[in-house]
């Protein structure tokens, strides 16, 4: 199994936040958003990641930042 170091967890972010309208313009069937995410990633930096990997993934940095941040 892959392990999610800085520089994909930056791809991943940069990723999502470039592609935010699209994201949103989806509504709830987001499971090919995902699926080119995870190929981006794997292509450019040989892994095997799924589209629920990296939607999971993103769904914890987002839960860990928010909880971080009401701690400060």
């Amino acid at each position: 199994m892959a392990e999610w170091t800085d520089p994909l967890i930056r791809t991943l972010i940069d990723e999502r936040r470039t592609r935010n309208d699209e994201f949103h313009d989806l509504g709830r069937n987001r499971e090919r958003f995902w699926g080119t995410i995870a190929s981006k990633i794997n292509q450019e930096n040989g892994t095997s990641f799924s589209g629920h990997q990296c939607k999971e993934k993103f769904s914890n940095l987002v839960r860990d930042y928010n909880v971080s941040y009401h701690y400060i």
